[in-house]
């Protein structure tokens, strides 16, 4: 399909009433009148494909895909409507904080290592170490390569860095420790095509 030069080349997926001027704004619920109404479970889309340069999926992934093949059409359907270069940003609730766990609708949860392997260079480097991991890149026919996965930590306890109680340092190592201290991960991806 050929890509349509009058559509934004920016992706807000599962906007919901956060409409971003300058993207194409896709939701499920008509209620937040997107421009596109579209369900992510329900593949194909009838976006195109090779089109979006930027895709933001804010606390949308954590919803879908409870079984694996729905979660993995969504996915492949992420990287076919991207182009080469495209960057992906994804922020999902931490699976170690109350806000994961509250909402009965979430059925996936997320760390790093989960977008990790959604990378072909990881994979192999994985596959010639013999190491035993999920190589989801070749599973799925995708290929994301991690830029950055950032925590973001509940402000009560971000408020104790700020007033000096405790070292950004004691507080990553609490992260590691404790439930409740990170509140959601954001990642960035490069989507990679063209090797």
């Amino acid at each position: 399909m050929n890509a349509d030069l009058t559509l934004p080349r920016r992706l807000n997926l599962g906007c919901g009433f956060d409409r971003l001027a300058g993207f194409l704004n896709v939701d499920h619920f008509p209620q937040c009148q997107p421009d596109v109404l579209l369900d992510i479970e329900s593949t194909p889309w009838v976006l195109q494909s090779d089109h979006f340069e930027y895709v933001l999926i804010k606390h949308v992934l954590e919803h879908v895909g409870a079984d694996f093949s729905t979660f993995l059409r969504v996915m492949q359907e992420l990287y076919r409507v991207c182009c080469d270069g495209a960057e992906v940003e994804i922020h999902v609730p931490h699976y170690r904080h109350e806000t994961w766990w509250s909402d009965p609708t979430h059925v996936r949860a997320f760390t790093a290592l989960t977008f990790q392997m959604m990378s072909r260079r990881q994979n192999d480097e994985w596959v010639a170490k013999r190491a035993n991991y999920t190589m989801l890149a070749h599973l799925m026919s995708i290929d994301f390569e991690v830029i950055e996965a950032v925590h973001v930590y509940d402000p009560i306890w971000w408020a104790r860095v700020e007033t000096q109680e405790l070292s950004l340092d004691q507080l990553r190592a609490l992260g590691d420790q404790l439930w409740g201290v990170i509140k959601e991960l954001r990642v960035r991806l490069r989507v990679v095509k063209h090797q």
